[in-house]
């Protein structure tokens, strides 16, 4: 990936998905906003999506945070 996304962004992120109240719908929301901000194409199972805010943070920084 040649975006980077900041930990502010993936704080803002992890909120607006864990706000989807159903978990199964989250990896939808969550594609939805990432492709809002030009991070398109990812695919997640709801399984795999970590449930917990500072969790989802880190796994959103360790698939996006780093540019190089």
């Amino acid at each position: 990936m040649s975006k980077h996304m900041s930990r502010t962004m993936a704080t803002e992120i992890a909120d607006r998905v864990l706000a989807v109240v159903n978990p199964a719908n989250r990896p939808m929301a969550l594609a939805a906003v990432l492709q809002r901000h030009g991070f398109g194409g990812v695919a997640v199972a709801a399984s795999e999506l970590p449930q917990e805010r500072a969790a989802l943070v880190g796994w959103l920084r360790e698939r996006f945070g780093s540019a190089g």
